[in-house]
């Protein structure tokens, strides 16, 4: 048995029976359980990759920084054009859907054995119109001659074991290449993780157009800012969630500032808006836009009398509204909920702790406070 013989035999096996069966063998046991970890992510995250025979998978870190198929096809069709330059290529997963929208992509990554795997994977996967290079995105900016419709560059954390908030805390260093990059297009797509602060982002930025916010299935996976040259425009945000019905909102901050906001206590439906919406920091212009009153200033929870058809994030009827106190919760006989705290002294363990409530069943409540600033809790039903 070789060792495409063991992985294709063993691939649906745990890691640890894996490594344990690998240790009674000759084989490269880190480059095995690198292509079986490969194989299992990309099972559900990458599904092209995974139905293409013979992919390369490359390390752990890798399969988990980059991008999934679902947000490689969406980012993909946001622009188009003759010629793409990838300035982070990494495993290949976005210059491969981008290469189905323009006529040549080039795919620059500086670790030598990632270039080789992105290589032989495209040859694979039949997207021949990418060429790669394996260097660093300072060094081709430096020496390279082409010019491209966009240029795209997803910086990542300097340090892996550190939380980044900072575009400056990323590598490449976009704010200082920003310049030379435009040199080379008028257009620059970046993708950063969400935890960088979107106006932060955007002062040090400036020349954004478009802002798009990305989660798959209520999960917030990244935010992709459009830059071109020369723009003192104000940005227009688009929210997206990608799930079985995609859910989509844009706004723009100025909008956001001017909104009037309603208040009213719990009424017969609650809302709570999805994770891009979020991260993305409408609070006030969905008021407007969907005629929903908040329920307290900084609780991010709506209500409204009669449905709203296609709010854009989950939706509940509401059962009952009681103060936060375990003899009223007692008299509701409610044994099992899925609980959610928002704008709440208290974490989701103390309030299941303190109410005696199980994870699971069809009730679901918010913990949170009011316009008076009494903590309630909000029974609903989905």
């Amino acid at each position: 048995m070789n060792q495409s013989q063991f992985i294709a035999k063993n691939k649906n096996k745990s890691l640890p029976e894996i490594a344990l069966l690998l240790s009674k063998t000759d084989f490269d046991k880190a480059t095995i359980l690198a292509q079986i970890n490969g194989i299992k992510k990309a099972k559900k995250k990458l599904p092209e990759f995974y139905n293409t025979t013979n992919i390369i998978y490359p390390s752990k870190l890798s399969m988990e920084q980059c991008s999934s198929e679902k947000t490689g096809i969406y980012k993909s069709q946001l622009i188009k054009g003759d010629h793409l330059i990838d300035l982070t290529g990494g495993f290949g997963i976005d210059s491969f859907y981008f290469s189905k929208h323009f006529k040549k992509v080039t795919h620059i990554e500086q670790d030598e054995k990632l270039s080789k795997v992105a290589k032989n994977n495209f040859k694979l996967l039949k997207a021949d119109n990418i060429n790669t290079i394996n260097t660093t995105a300072e060094e081709f900016i430096k020496n390279t001659k082409e010019k491209a419709d966009i240029i795209y560059i997803d910086p990542s954390r300097r340090n892996e074991n550190l939380r980044v908030f900072k575009l400056d805390e990323c590598v490449p260093n976009l704010i200082e290449l920003a310049p030379d990059i435009f040199k080379l297009s008028n257009k620059i797509l970046v993708k950063t993780a969400p935890l960088l602060d979107i106006k932060q982002t955007l002062l040090d930025l400036k020349n954004a157009t478009n802002i798009w916010v990305v989660s798959v299935d209520n999960d917030c996976k990244e935010v992709l800012y459009l830059l071109e040259e020369n723009n003192n425009s104000t940005p227009r945000i688009h929210t997206i969630n990608l799930a079985k019905k995609n859910q989509e909102y844009s706004f723009d901050y100025e909008i956001e500032k001017s909104s009037v906001v309603g208040f009213s206590v719990p009424e017969n439906y609650l809302y709570e808006s999805n994770s891009a919406i979020l991260k993305a920091g409408s609070f006030n212009g969905i008021c407007t836009k969907f005629k929903v009153k908040k329920i307290a200033i900084n609780s991010h929870l709506y209500t409204s009398k009669e449905k709203i058809e296609n709010f854009p994030g989950r939706t509940f009827k509401i059962k009952k509204t009681i103060a936060y106190s375990p003899k009223e919760f007692k008299k509701l006989g409610i044994k099992q909920a899925n609980v959610s705290c928002r704008n709440f002294k208290y974490s989701v363990a103390e309030v299941k702790n303190k109410m005696k409530i199980k994870d699971g069943g069809n009730h679901y409540i918010f913990a949170t406070t009011d316009t008076n600033s009494k903590p309630i809790l909000i029974i609903c039903i989905k």
